[in-house]
């Protein structure tokens, strides 16, 4: 059975917690979490997620910078990425379109439609 890894990148850990719990009895499914967005490149790099899920408003390094830095990595470039974000405006949906996003899921966050996504991505990876 394929395993797959999901790696959820977001400074709620409410947000991490919740969305940690759609995927607990599905053993094919492995979560990965991380809340510190300094942290976050590394553990893409490390890790290699079937499927990063990024939240965009985050301090330090913000999702647009995360994702720049992930589309410019040739090994990396490729990993599908859902980004989860309160932000509704023109200015975002453009910035992250640009970046070559599989899915743009809005806050608050509803978990049945984060798991219909997230299965639904898996199936066309």
């Amino acid at each position: 059975m394929k395993t797959w890894k999901i790696l959820i990148i977001d400074d709620s850990e409410v947000n991490l917690y919740l969305i940690q719990t759609i995927f607990l009895d599905d053993p094919s499914i492995t979560i990965e979490i991380e809340s510190n967005s300094l942290n976050a490149l590394t553990k893409i790099r490390e890790g290699k997620p079937d499927i990063i899920i990024l939240d965009l408003m985050m301090p330090q390094v913000d999702g647009f910078q995360l994702l720049s830095q992930v589309r410019e990595e040739e090994e990396l470039k490729n990993i599908p990425v859902m980004v989860i974000s309160a932000r509704h405006d023109e200015e975002a949906k453009q910035r992250i379109s640009q970046l070559g996003i599989l899915d743009y899921i809005k806050k608050p966050i509803d978990l049945q439609e984060i798991e219909n996504k997230i299965r639904g991505a898996l199936k066309s990876v």
